[in-house]
Order: C-alpha cells, then sequence, then structure tokens
C-alpha cells in the first residue's frame, strides 16, 4: 500500500514538472519567434550607410520618448 502511495505521488510530481516545463515552453515561443524575425534586420542594420543608420536611429529615438511619454 505504501510503495503504492509513493508511485502515486511520484507520478504526480512527474506530472507536474512535464506541466511546468510545458508552460514555460509555451510561455517563451511568442519571444523566440520575435528574435528569430528580428535576426535579418540586425544583419541588415549593421550594413546600412551611416546616414540611414542615423535616421533609422532617430525613428526609434521618436518612438520611444513617444511611448514612454504617455
Amino acid at each position: 500500500m505504501l510503495d503504492r502511495l509513493i508511485d502515486l505521488l511520484s507520478q504526480t510530481r512527474t506530472l507536474r514538472a512535464g506541466l511546468d516545463f510545458c508552460t514555460i515552453v509555451v510561455r517563451m515561443l511568442p519571444a523566440l519567434v520575435v528574435v528569430i524575425a528580428l535576426i535579418p534586420s540586425f544583419v541588415v542594420f549593421a550594413f546600412i550607410s551611416a546616414s540611414a543608420r542615423k535616421s533609422v536611429l532617430e525613428i526609434v529615438d521618436r518612438l520611444t520618448k513617444w511611448t514612454l511619454a504617455r
């Protein structure tokens, strides 16, 4: 009887650990998709000219100030 109880508790812990792992993976998927989607833009940003890079940084700066001001 005690062995069966120990088996049941270990299965519960295993299921809970599996569920926690799946939850973490599902929560990380959107962030992973965003990072993968942004990789080409980081590569292109390194090869564009200085004036274009400055324009992109100004746009990002304006967006940051506009969103943080609200």
